[in-house]
């Protein structure tokens, strides 16, 4: 037996009409699912990215209640080509980044309206194979 994969991640925002507007029209994530005041469902190459609002999760009566206090990472994989054209496109809409060196390259930072932190970055800085370019041409309506 083993773990193919992470199938899912979220991070938690009690604004999630700012945090749609910041994954789906800033960093072009296709939404395919919501319930509002509740959470926000994103596809994320094979996986999956979920954002919750911890207040109403935590208030869970059919599945086990979660949520999280204070702010989570999530890191989108990049090819290493397109990380500076997405930080000139975060800064044009106002979002401030933050760059990293690591061994095998560099990784970018940036906030998320709830105060998450976003990282992109290419798959080598975990000595994993690059993919291919993946940055929205326009707005959609350890160690490493």
């Amino acid at each position: 037996m083993r773990v193919d994969g992470v199938l899912e991640t979220c991070l938690y925002a009690t604004d999630l009409e700012a945090v749609r507007r910041f994954y789906q029209e800033v960093l072009g994530l296709e939404l395919f699912a919501e319930q509002a005041g509740r959470h926000l469902f994103f596809r994320v190459g094979q996986g999956v990215f979920l954002v919750f609002n911890p207040e109403a999760t935590l208030q869970e009566t059919a599945l086990p209640p979660h949520g999280a206090q204070g702010p989570g990472h999530v890191c989108f994989r990049v090819p290493a080509q397109d990380l500076e054209a997405w930080a000139a496109r975060l800064v044009s809409q106002g979002h401030p980044v933050t760059w990293t060196d690591w061994k095998a390259g560099r990784s970018l930072y940036v906030r998320d309206p709830a105060g998450n932190l976003v990282e992109l970055a290419p798959g080598a800085i975990w000595g994993l194979l690059d993919q291919s370019s993946s940055i929205p041409t326009s707005s959609p309506s350890g160690s490493r």
